[in-house]
Formats: C-alpha cells, sequence, structure tokens
C-alpha cells in the first residue's frame, strides 16, 4: 500500500469509518445535544464547539497549504485557532457538522491528487514536511475528539446513538 492510499485509509477510518478505538469524528459529533455545545463545564475550557472549530481550523489549515496557499496562517492562540463563545448556536452547529463533511471531501481529493514527493517537502515556513502535516492532522482529530466526548460527557450533553 503506498503511502497516500495509508493516509487515505486512515483519513477515512478517523472521520466516518471504523476506528479501532471506537466512534469516529463525525458520529461523535453528531451526537452532541446541538443547544448544548457551546457549554464549557467549568467556565474555564473549551466548549464541544470551540474544540470542534479548532479541528476544523487545522484541518483547513492543511487543506490550504496542500494547495499551495502560503498565505494561510493560523497564529497559535487566536480567535482563527480558537473562536470566541458569543456565536454558538444550533445552527452555527449544524453549518460547522456541513463545513466538516465538506472539508473531509476536499481534503481526501487533495491527499488523492497529491503526488508522493509532494510528502517529503517542507510546508512553507515550518519545520516539517507534507507528511508530517497530513498525517498529524489525523492525530490532532482523535485527540481533541476524545476531549469532545469528555467535556459532553461533563456538561450531560453527549447522547451516544450505541
Amino acid at each position: 500500500m503506498e503511502l497516500i492510499e495509508i493516509v487515505v485509509s486512515q483519513l477515512k477510518d478517523v472521520y466516518s469509518g471504523s476506528p479501532w478505538y471506537g466512534k469516529p469524528v463525525r458520529t461523535i459529533l453528531r451526537e452532541i445535544m446541538p443547544e448544548r455545545v457551546g457549554v464549557s463545564p467549568d467556565g474555564s475550557s473549551h466548549s464541544m464547539y470551540q474544540l470542534a472549530q479548532h479541528m476544523l481550523t487545522w484541518r483547513t489549515f492543511v487543506v490550504e497549504q496542500l494547495k499551495g496557499n502560503e498565505a494561510y496562517k493560523v497564529p497559535l492562540n487566536s480567535e482563527k485557532d480558537w473562536s470566541p463563545s458569543d456565536q454558538i448556536n444550533t445552527e452555527s452547529w449544524s453549518a460547522l457538522l456541513q463545513d466538516f463533511d465538506d472539508n473531509q471531501k476536499v481534503l481526501l481529493d487533495l491527499i488523492q491528487r497529491t503526488s508522493t514527493d509532494t510528502f517529503e517537502k517542507q510546508v512553507p515556513g515550518k519545520s516539517y514536511n507534507f507528511k508530517h502535516l497530513i498525517e498529524g492532522i489525523v492525530h490532532h482529530d482523535i485527540y481533541h475528539a476524545g476531549q469532545i466526548v469528555t467535556t459532553a460527557k461533563v456538561a450531560g450533553a453527549y447522547l451516544p446513538s450505541s
């Protein structure tokens, strides 16, 4: 199996497949009560919405880098990295879920059209290559999906389907 096939398989599995560790990201996000997505159980941590938006922001970063958009930046701990909590509602949650689906399609398409040698090239302005970036988004999704489930359980906002 070639590297591109491996990465595509991992992204599909983690997002909407049957990952070995449990539920995929898409299922987890849809098991959150939309009316509670803005809740931060302790008042200081990020809400489920903010965690999901953060995930999508970095997935978008990967897409933009693969497109060659060197100008697309996400300053760490900025409002672009972590969205403010004042615009969170059921409609914005629904739109975010659709944006995730759209991003997944674009990300998979871009990776499948990327030449294998691109994976070894350095991401502009970064100290790592595209292989590291793309593999990293898989890990990033898993990490924050776990945070979302934990936050949702504490907030009483998790309605698992099974």
